[in-house]
């Protein structure tokens, strides 16, 4: 049975989706997170366009249908991701539930962060909503958050429940939205938030983002810290992913 068409792809904005791509099929992602807040930005600064920027690229292969193998790269924390997703349940055009789990480690190599490497399982769930909207939970666990001496300290067994919901505006652009709540009043000083604006062509996609979270790496974004700055405060970038059917 065919599939549903998605209005995401294997990856909504920062968190991974419950589609996994067709087997032989090679993918990279590169990701901009422009460190400038919008609130301290004007024309000068191109509204933040010439700030410095957290950036990521990772690549991903499918060697198996429903098994893919990933390994991310942030500039933030210099942070690898390395992870394994597996789908049990695939969406099909009479089935709207879909099933994936994902588990893997981070490991942070900066000087000035806590090194300790941190274990990661989560599970995503997803249903679609008629033909156009689909809605996801995240259930994750992360054995210890990233920390930084000079502005937070890592959390250890931390668990959080995310969210997201993607929505096809037309046949070739999509609007998608992901938050991360906050894990009581001392866990995180706000909600996490990021919502994004896709435009899909063959094998691409291109995505405008906004939100007050800039971490892109699950054990910085999994408890929403903001980096010592205020939940107030946001940030725009992109990501732009590309893929490749090599069998």
């Amino acid at each position: 049975m065919a599939s549903a068409r998605s209005p995401e792809g294997s990856r909504i904005i920062n968190f991974s989706s419950a589609d996994v791509p067709a087997a032989g099929t090679l993918g990279m992602v590169f990701t901009h997170r422009f460190a400038q807040p919008l609130e301290d930005s004007d024309w000068h600064s191109l509204f933040s366009f010439d700030s410095g920027a957290d950036i990521g690229i990772g690549i991903s292969y499918v060697p198996l249908r429903n098994l893919e193998v990933s390994v991310d790269r942030s500039s933030n924390q210099d942070d690898w991701e390395l992870a394994l997703r597996y789908r049990l349940i695939e969406r099909t055009a009479t089935l709207p539930l879909a099933l994936t789990l994902r588990g893997g480690a981070n490991i942070r190599t900066e000087i000035f962060v806590d090194r300790e490497n941190t274990y990661f399982g989560q599970a995503i769930a997803s249903v679609a909503v008629g033909p156009r909207v689909r809605l996801s939970a995240l259930p994750t666990y992360v054995s210890r958050t990233s920390g930084n001496p000079f502005v937070s300290l890592p959390q250890e067994d931390v668990f959080n429940v995310l969210g997201a919901v993607s929505a096809s505006l037309s046949r070739t652009v999509n609007v998608q939205g992901e938050v991360i709540p906050r894990r009581g009043k001392h866990g995180s000083p706000g909600v996490g938030w990021m919502a994004a604006i896709e435009k899909t062509v063959l094998r691409h996609r291109f995505s405008f983002t906004v939100g007050n979270v800039r971490n892109t790496t699950i054990d910085q974004y999994v408890v929403p810290d903001f980096n010592g700055i205020s939940p107030h405060e946001y940030s725009i970038g992109f990501n732009l992913t590309r893929s490749w059917k090599l069998k």
